[in-house]
């Protein structure tokens, strides 16, 4: 087995320069990093007719044109960052659904009747503008990196450049209104979301003849690229999305290219199958890891394409690996609460257990999963068991103090509106639900650039394996949506003793008596990484943060060889977060055979690879994936 780098000092380290001298790269992505940074902080390619950029990733998960190499397909994978995140935002914000702007656009409406002031101020300015605009004196241009309007014909042309000009001038006047309506700052906000949705869908680039290079390609095909685009609306209607494809997903196949990592369906319950993972080297560690994925999301960002799998490459490293499969619920399983997948969990464990022979586990929990299995750890060790040998937590925060913070929903955590939800029945999300959120988190990059590039350009949408599982969308439980927003707003994590599972607190997370690693993302945007950080600081002194350099996704599907990878570590845990960092040490290439370095000093000795899945209480069912990675709600 090859040498792999110690968890405490990985290969081509170096120490992080202090905050004077940190690279101007690396302060960049802090700052976007930081809580308050807007929604637009990381930026995301757009396809063709809507500004592209090249990016470069590897070939067979990559948008068709792109260049090859290691770059890995930031722009891409960023957009299905939400998706992994978003359990958080939704849990935050009072069960938010873009329904809510309904209401929202009802109190504008009854406030520009009642003060009419501020209405008659935005309408003098916009036409103010618009006089500046015919008289060729209008200084306003789009932001910086717009490439929505990158095409020449935004400068050469008159018309266009008017046209630009009275766009920015319009989005100007509605943001102007949402600030001086006389609404109080938390309705103030959500005006101004609600205006950036107006704005963004007003843009002249969402129609054929505000976009130049989709009216060139109409011109230059005889029409046929708005007879394709038709054909692809069409056939998203057919497919009842409520939002343009974003992957073309004809090129992969779940257990086949996507979820392939072979294994075996060792238990199935009506709530999740457990598969074990079949052995790649003559010996394997005793004592097993169990990954607990999200449980919105399906369990496969964890083993996408093959050589850019997590548990592809921890069963190649002789780790003894696991996996829950969740059910994607449908309505007649909406009683299923966080007690039920804590069960769940408790259940797995005691499988993987007897099948390996072993009294106790490694244990992940992946982002909103999380809190879910900290808090069962928290039980065990209150009630005196040892079921856990250790933990690791991705993209996972635990202190909810900031969640009102997560850029472009913060508004909607209000009382004004949470409060009268909590009189009526809780609601199930489904996969829609949830893709329509996170779109209008992000409206250019995750609605509008779809919107152009397959209907007005007539393209296919990006072939990228990350997007199509993001596109494999699950829902949610009402009961576990009216848990999950309970423990975003109690915040019993953060307070020893206040969380309580199966009717009794929990140890402090500080005394689980177990050691943790926990992983944060630099670029995250929702699960910011000083939130993540804080979960560190409340595991205590056996806890250690680790700080990958990019995004939410970017960050867990990081293979080795990738030379623009990056991590950071530091021992100690400072009060601040950006303390830490100005402390940390900088890494070359991916956590992933930091935390096998770390995961495999806690796995007992090798033992020689079982010839067969499970036992004779847990025989094999089936091959992995299993049935319920392919269910559709």
């Amino acid at each position: 087995m090859a040498k792999r780098p110690s968890a405490e000092s990985p290969a081509k380290a170096e120490k992080a320069p202090s905050r004077a001298a940190r690279t101007q790269s690396d302060a960049a992505a802090l700052r976007r990093a930081r809580p308050g940074a807007g929604s637009r902080a990381a930026k995301t390619a757009r396809p063709e007719g809507h500004g592209a950029d090249s990016q470069a990733a590897p070939s067979a998960a990559l948008p068709p044109g792109s260049d090859s190499g290691a770059a890995a397909s930031a722009a891409p994978a960023d957009l299905a960052s939400e998706r992994l995140s978003g359990q958080f935002a939704l849990g935050a914000h009072g069960e938010f659904l873009p329904r809510e702007l309904v209401s929202t656009a009802k109190t504008v409406a009854k406030q520009a009747r009642r003060k009419p002031g501020a209405l008659l101020r935005a309408t003098a300015g916009l036409a103010s503008e618009f006089l500046k605009i015919a008289r060729g004196e209008s200084k306003l241009e789009p932001q910086a990196g717009d490439k929505r309007f990158a095409d020449p014909a935004w400068q050469q042309s008159w018309l266009y450049g008017a046209w630009l000009k009275g766009y920015l001038a319009y989005g100007q006047a509605l943001q102007s209104y949402a600030r001086q309506s006389g609404l109080d700052p938390k309705e103030s906000e959500r005006a101004s979301f609600l205006m950036m949705q107006i704005t963004e869908a007003m843009a002249p680039t969402n129609t054929l003849l505000g976009n130049p290079p989709a009216l060139r390609k109409f011109i230059d095909t005889g029409g046929g690229s708005l007879v394709q685009g038709a054909a692809h609306l069409y056939g998203d209607i057919a497919a009842g999305r409520v939002l343009p494809a974003q992957s073309n997903d004809s090129g992969f196949k779940v257990g086949v290219n996507l979820a392939a990592t072979p294994g075996h369906v060792v238990l199935r319950t009506e709530m999740f199958e457990l598969l074990q993972y079949t052995p790649q080297t003559p010996q394997v560690r005793a004592r097993p890891t169990l990954v607990v994925p999200s449980i919105v999301n399906k369990y496969y960002a964890f083993d996408l394409a093959p050589g850019r799998s997590v548990l592809e490459h921890f069963v190649k490293q002789g780790l003894t690996m696991f996996v829950m499969v969740w059910r994607n619920p449908k309505p007649e399983h909406d009683h299923w609460g966080i007690a039920e997948y804590q069960d769940a969990i408790d259940q797995a464990i005691d499988a993987a257990a007897e099948i390996c022979n072993v009294p106790d586990v490694n244990l992940w929990g992946v982002c909103g999963a999380g809190p879910v299995v900290t808090s069962l750890l928290g039980h065990y060790a209150a009630t005196g068991q040892r079921k856990a040998n250790s933990l690791m937590l991705v993209v996972s925060p635990h202190d909810m103090s900031r969640s009102s913070e997560i850029p472009g929903i913060g508004a909607f955590a209000d009382p004004k509106l949470t409060e009268p939800l909590k009189r009526l029945p809780s609601r199930r999300l489904t996969a829609n639900d949830f893709s329509l959120l996170f779109g209008m988190l992000r409206p250019n990059d995750l609605i509008w650039n779809y919107w152009v590039n397959n209907y007005l350009m007539g393209n296919e949408p990006p072939t990228f394996d990350v997007l199509t599982w993001n596109n494999d969308g699950t829902g949610m439980t009402a009961a576990f949506n009216r848990d999950f927003g309970e423990l975003m707003e109690k915040n019993p994590l953060a307070t020893p003793g206040a969380m309580k599972v199966r009717g009794k607190p929990i140890a402090d997370l500080a005394k689980l008596g177990v050691d943790s690693y926990v992983l944060g993302a630099m670029t995250d945007h929702l699960c910011l990484w000083q939130d993540v950080y804080r979960t560190a600081q409340l595991l205590g002194d056996r806890s250690q943060f680790v700080l990958g350099s990019s995004g939410h996704i970017q960050t867990i599907v990081n293979p080795p060889g990738n030379p623009k990878s990056s991590f950071f570590t530091n021992p100690a845990k400072p009060v601040s977060a950006e303390e830490w960092l100005a402390g940390a040490t900088k890494h070359s290439g991916s956590w992933w055979d930091h935390c096998v370095a770390w995961t495999t000093e806690r796995s007992a000795d090798l033992v020689d690879a079982p010839k067969k899945a499970g036992s004779k209480k847990h025989p094999a069912l089936g091959k992995a994936p299993g049935t319920y990675v392919l269910e559709k709600v």
